[in-house]
Order: C-alpha cells, then structure tokens, then sequence
C-alpha cells in the first residue's frame, strides 16, 4: 500500500464498528464519497459514512450461513480523496484496488455514483462483472458529449474490460436496448415471474467466469425496500430476492464488490441504508465461506 495511501483520508466512522488491521484483513473496505456525474437526485456522495454509521448498529451474526462476521478481519480503508474530475477519481480508485488485489485481500467499495465501478474493473480485470441494476447504464454518452459517467459506466466497462450480465434491470431506451441485443441480461420481471429460472441462468452464467466482480447498485431494489436512491424505479426485486440471487453469484473466484447509489439525502427513516448494510454483511458472510475462510 504505497502509492494507494497518497489517495486515502480517514472516516471517522468504521464499518461494521470493529476494527481490524490491514495486514490481516481479508476483506478491505474503501469508501467512494463522489458523485458529480449524477443527473437527478445528488446526495450518493454521503452514502459511505451513512453505510458505516448504520453498520456500526448492525447485527453481525449471519443465521443463515452460522457466520459472525464479528470473527472476519474486514479493514476499513476510509475514503478515496475525491476531486471533481471524474477521470482522476477513477485513476484514484483504479490504483487502490490494484494495491489491494496485489495483498490479496478483496476490495469493497462504497459508493457514491456508479462510475465508480469502472475504475475496480480496470483495477481487477474480472473475467465477468455481474451487475444488480435498475437500469443498463449503457449509453454511449451521458449527457451529450459526455463519456463517463453513471449513466454509461457499464458500456465502458463492456467495450473494453470484460463480459457484463445485468440482473433486475427493467428502465432503459432504444439505445441501450439495441447495445444490449445479444449481450446477457436478466429483467426485474422474469425474476419476479419465474425465480428458479431467472437464478439457474444466473448460476450458470458464473459457474462459467474465471474470475468474477459483484456490483450492486441500489436501485436494483423496489422503492418500497429501498427509497433512499437517485433514480428510483417500480417494479423491482425485494431486498430478500437480491440476497437469495448473491447465493448464485457470490463465488470463491471473487475479486472484489461494491454497493452504490445510496442517497441518505432521501433515506428518511433509513431504510435503504439498513438494506444496505445487510447487503454486504451477507455478500461478504458468503463470500468467506464460499472460500473456505471460515
């Protein structure tokens, strides 16, 4: 952690309230507190410390998988200093990531705006990034002249990075429908329909990839669980069918994850950042055991 330290500053607060040191860590969590590109609803910027703040009051104990995360060595980074250049944010978060991968500990990032995500995958080059979404985020420039940005941050990251598979979408345009046309997807409504279907094409999918990145944007989730986003969209999936998806997709060739496009500003009654929290406890809970941490 040499170059990546120049990038980091300390968050008063730290996940899940117990601290562990980086040496020994498995898991490394890196806030992302940045989100200049968003179109709508700003405010993504403070979901790292309202995820931490929440987690600290959190419950560690995973009944379903018998797993105190208590007893996982998860080092809490702080924040990458972000600047209003989105390119140099990305470079930032790009070479933290890198670091982290070369100690052989699993980023997770806290977002923040989805761009994010395009600078863990330059970082990780996973084979397959499976992306919980609202939306594709596949258009070519958003807006108008503009390349990078979280409404094209997945198109970047297919052109050039690595295979996309979107589970939940269903808002989108021509543009993106017609990118999308051959590429995998998994809509919000076929899981809703037919859960053992929608799931086995996702376990099958990933049961193929070397290496794989999880993203979890939170609008993948129905306003009704998670209100507290940018860009929120009716008829998604429940916070207890995302965590039943994870189980096809968290694997023992992870490489790093993250949850973004939380928005305290709108999280009345916390709600969204509670899914959250338990989100990622679950991700990593399941994601420690799948290699045979504990």
């Amino acid at each position: 952690m040499n170059k990546a330290r120049l990038y980091l500053v300390e968050n008063p607060y730290c996940f899940s309230g117990v601290r562990h040191g980086y040496e020994d860590s498995w898991f490394s969590v890196i806030g992302v507190p940045f989100d200049n590109t968003t179109s709508f609803r700003p405010g993504s910027r403070f979901g790292p410390a309202s995820i931490r703040l929440f987690s600290a009051e959190a419950e560690m104990l995973s009944l379903e998988d018998c797993i105190d995360l208590e007893k996982i060595p998860i080092s809490d980074m702080g924040d990458v200093a972000v600047t209003f250049s989105v390119e140099e944010v990305l470079k930032r978060v790009e070479t933290v990531c890198r670091e982290v991968r070369e100690d052989s500990k699993i980023p997770v990032l806290l977002g923040g705006e989805h761009t994010i995500t395009l600078g863990a995958a330059r970082a990780l080059r996973p084979e397959l990034l499976v992306c919980f979404d609202a939306h594709f985020d596949y258009r070519d420039e958003y807006p108008q002249g503009v390349k990078t940005s979280h409404a094209t941050v997945m198109r970047r990251i297919s052109e050039d990075l690595c295979r996309v598979v979107h589970v939940g979408v269903r808002a989108t345009c021509r543009e993106e429908v017609e990118y999308a046309h051959g590429r995998d997807f998994i809509t919000s409504r076929s899981i809703l329909r037919n859960f053992s279907e929608a799931s086995s094409t996702l376990r099958s999918l990933v049961e193929k990839a070397g290496s794989i990145y999880i993203s979890i944007d939170l609008d993948v989730l129905d306003p009704a669980y998670a209100p507290g986003v940018g860009n929120p969209e009716a008829c998604g999936i429940s916070t207890s069918i995302l965590l039943d998806l994870l189980e096809h997709s968290v694997t023992d060739r992870l490489v790093g994850m993250d949850l973004v496009e939380l928005n305290p500003v709108l999280d009345y009654g916390g709600s969204s950042a509670a899914a959250a929290v338990r989100i990622l406890f679950q991700a990593i809970a399941k994601s420690a055991r799948r290699k045979g941490l504990v």
